[in-house]
């Protein structure tokens, strides 16, 4: 193309040439020579050999005669990663912006990576998550297509599992690129299926350099891409103390580090994402550093210090492209002309759907029930909310302990009341408050006294918010929960599901209804944002793994764990045993 350019102008010279000479009287045989090879370099033998139109200057590296410079990954001879990787056609110049008039190739840049870089779907949050890869596309050239495949609460070695990583293997392709953001979860020690180690080599398979080496770099240069890691955005800090977990350096190393130190070692572009936030988050303080971040409410104490809002994600995208555009990456000649940080005035958002919340936590020491929600061991509770059809008791709701450790749940009665739907729910509960800031778990054998019907359930639940001492129905109760249990819908039986965001989505399913007699053993675990579900049925092991699922959108502090049942459900619980296991580590 540039080439064409050139030879063009050089035709539109001796047009003007001749022109001149015919005006004054010369023939044409007085012209100078003007010997040229139209198959060799644009750069040799004429004068514009350093304006533009050349691409014999030091930044560029990519053509088919140089092979030998560092910067150059755009032959198949080179497998080495570091700085520029573009095809031949690609003339970065070292990090400039100005793509005007550019003849761009059309690119895929697929993102992998956690929840500071996937996308979420919040309805209730006052400033909702989003990642940083939602907004990236604000900063490059359209020509640059961002494929993001990131997936909340998921490390450099759960992702592999994820569909998402198969579509990454059979997608990525020749002069495509790949950004990987990991970090967060890989630091999670107490969770075996995510965790790995930043101080071991890239050759040590339980190593977070090995993953990110072996699974994502060497798949994007034998897939003819280019891989560009980045360290992970810094949490925000309330004591504005970057030096720690807060900056990803933990007990068990400095993640941030060993992203640097392996693009060193692989020579591979990376983009500073724990440093640039650092500096942003210490220069700004506390205060105005979690305007960057989502709130569930509008309290700034609700403050989520991990998950960006738009406008944090619009921010860390525009860092991510103002530090691209300084690099010898090939990526770099796609970051557009002029970009400019966001603003608060115009990109920090209040979620137009958000409602100020009435929800306060529990008084559960002044918790006086009556007979049908009456406990023995210390610690539990009983109570029924949400869309009972009435008061709770004289519907006939009830969740007591019978004798210690033996619970009773349900609802009976001349009628069925409370119900499991898609839309507003009724239930009986039994439960304990747990901080959000400890790991659990919660096993119980059930056994069923009554045939179910289409809208009725139990099991274990774990969910964000709990109601005590309601006096008439209430159909607003939506909130975000998962359940080690069933629901029947028709003749069809649930088992293992869950709801956030208002929207109730099933497991697995029998096209059976539970009957009297029916038992099952069931158990609920959380490790820091993993919530594992188990439910033994009829011989059959179901389980599912609830990945970052939002605990915190009502109520910050505290989740409830405990038995549920409704509908003309009688549930009797046994060898119920919960447990703290410990602390969990923040998202």
């Amino acid at each position: 193309m540039r080439r064409n350019n050139i030879m063009k102008r050089i035709f539109a010279v001796i047009l003007l040439m001749m022109s001149f000479f015919a005006l004054v009287g010369c023939d044409s045989s007085d012209l100078p020579s003007l010997d040229f090879d139209v198959n060799s370099n644009e750069e040799t033998n004429n004068d514009d050999a350093n304006s533009n139109e050349s691409t014999s200057t030091d930044e560029n590296t990519n053509s088919d005669q140089n092979t030998n410079k560092e910067e150059n990954m755009g032959n198949e001879e080179n497998t080495n990663t570091g700085g520029n990787t573009g095809s031949e056609e690609n003339t970065n110049t070292g990090g400039a912006t100005n793509n005007e008039n550019k003849d761009l190739a059309s690119v895929d840049v697929f993102l992998v990576g956690d929840s500071t870089v996937c996308s979420f779907n919040d309805t209730s949050y006052y400033y909702p998550r989003y990642g940083y890869g939602t907004q990236m596309s604000n900063y490059l050239d359209d020509d640059a297509t961002i494929v993001n495949l990131a997936l909340s609460g998921r490390s450099s070695k759960s992702f592999l599992s994820e569909s998402n990583y198969t579509t990454l293997s059979s997608g990525i392709g020749q002069g495509d690129y790949l950004v990987i953001g990991f970090g967060h979860n890989d630091e999670k020690g107490d969770d075996a299926t995510r965790f790995t180690d930043p101080t071991l080599s890239k050759e040590d398979s339980s190593s977070f350099k090995y993953h990110l080496y072996e699974k994502y770099i060497k798949l994007a240069i034998n897939a003819g891409a280019t891989p560009i890691l980045c360290t992970p955005v810094c949490r925000a800090d309330s004591n504005d103390n970057y030096s720690g977990s807060s900056a990803h350096i933990t007990s068990y190393g400095d993640y941030a580090q060993a992203i640097r130190d392996l693009g060193q070692e692989t020579n591979t572009t990376v983009i500073d994402l724990t440093l640039k936030t650092k500096e942003l988050y210490t220069e700004l303080g506390y205060d105005k550093a979690i305007k960057y971040h989502a709130w569930t409410n509008s309290n700034s104490k609700s403050v989520d210090k991990t998950h960006l809002n738009i406008y944090g994600a619009k921010q860390v995208s525009y860092m991510f492209a103002s530090e691209l555009a300084k690099t010898n990456n090939s990526l770099a000649q796609y970051v557009l002309s002029g970009i400019s940080a966001p603003t608060e005035a115009a990109d920090l958002v209040v979620n137009p759907s958000y409602v100020e919340p009435t929800y306060s936590a529990p008084n559960l020491s002044s918790y006086n029930p009556g007979n049908n929600f009456a406990t023995i061991t210390s610690g539990w509770y009983g109570t029924a909310f949400g869309d009972t059809g009435g008061n709770p008791t004289n519907k006939g709701f009830f969740a007591k302990e019978t004798s210690a450790g033996v619970f009773s749940v349900g609802q009976s009665g001349s009628a069925n009341a409370g119900k499991i739907t898609s839309g507003p729910e009724g239930i009986a509960f039994a439960f304990k408050q747990v901080s959000v800031a400890k790991n659990f778990t919660i096993t119980a054998d059930v056994a069923i006294s009554t045939d179910g019907v289409s809208q009725a359930g139990f099991g274990l639940m774990l969910r964000d918010d709990v109601y005590l001492n309601q006096s008439s129905t209430d159909s607003s109760i939506v909130s975000n929960y998962v359940a080690a249990g069933m629901y029947m819908a028709s003749s069809t039986t649930h088992i293992i599901y869950s709801r956030e965001s208002s929207v109730l989505s099933a497991g697995d399913k029998t096209t059976t209804g539970y009957k009297t007699a029916d038992t099952a053993q069931l158990k609920i675990e959380r490790i820091g944002q993993v919530v594992n579900c188990t439910v033994i049925y009829k011989g059959t092991t179901y389980t599912k793994t609830y990945t970052d699922f939002d605990f915190v959108a009502i109520d910050n502090d505290y989740m409830y764990i405990g038995m549920y049942a409704t509908r003309g459900t009688v549930a009797q619980f046994t060898n119920v045993d919960f447990e703290i296991t410990g602390d969990a580590i923040a998202a």
